[in-house]
């Protein structure tokens, strides 16, 4: 035996009474709720291992972006931007 599809599946369902149509809407509901999720979230840990140096100078980085700051700021404090 095939498995439906699911134009069958529409058809079969429009055959239905209103009542039965809202209970089978309420019993896939159900089955959806009740089921677990379709994708698994990835596992984090360790996925960023590689990705950045493992001992960055952030005194260094720091610097860089304060100096990148400085040049939006005007000399009576205002910014530009």
């Amino acid at each position: 035996m095939s498995q439906p599809t699911l134009s069958q599946v529409k058809e079969l369902a429009s055959r239905l009474s209103f009542e039965d149509q809202l209970t089978l809407l309420e019993h896939i509901a159900q089955r959806v709720r009740m089921s677990p999720p379709g994708r698994v979230p990835q596992d984090l840990y360790g996925a960023w291992k590689g990705k950045f140096p493992d001992d960055p100078d952030v005194d260094g980085i720091l610097r860089e972006a304060r100096a990148e700051w400085e040049k939006e700021w005007t000399d009576d404090g205002d910014f530009v931007g």
